[in-house]
């Protein structure tokens, strides 16, 4: 399958979820395969469809695809996250006020629950992350958890 071929494959999957009516989410892992089986890269594919006005991006375990007029829905808190948690309006358990230093700590202890395959999973959603998400992300957090919120 060429380039082209699997871009077609992923607009098929999309319209018959009701894109561009609706934003449609697909399963992450079985669309990293299909272009990794057809040795396509994902941002190469997600970047042909953004000149379509297909908007793809890896949030979580999917990719959201929507259309430009579709604003972007803002992604949930993680459950049980409170500004604490990440320095604002306390120190948290570390007793760093830095709300970085107290997110990559949460980070790590997370990381260090997951199983070898979900460390994988982590691993190829944040490998395929354009270094534009990854910015957005740490504004996100940024934003949701800076004190006086």
């Amino acid at each position: 399958m060429s380039l082209k071929d699997v871009e077609e494959s992923i607009k098929h999957s999309i319209r018959k979820n009701g894109f561009p009516e609706k934003i449609v989410n697909l399963p992450f892992k079985p669309v990293y395969d299909h272009c990794k089986r057809n040795d396509v890269h994902l941002a190469e594919v997600l970047k042909r469809l953004e000149e379509e006005n297909i908007l793809g991006k890896t949030i979580g375990n999917s990719i959201q695809f929507r259309s430009p007029d579709k604003p972007a829905p803002r992604p949930e808190p993680l459950p049980n996250a409170t500004p604490e948690m990440f320095g604002a309006g306390g120190t948290g358990e570390t007793g760093d006020q830095n709300p970085l230093t107290r997110l990559q700590s949460l980070g790590r202890e997370q990381l260090a629950k997951m199983n070898p395959e979900q460390l994988a999973e982590i691993k190829n959603l944040v490998e395929n992350m354009s270094d534009e998400d990854k910015k957005n992300y740490l504004k996100l957090f940024s934003d949701l958890y800076s004190p006086g919120r």
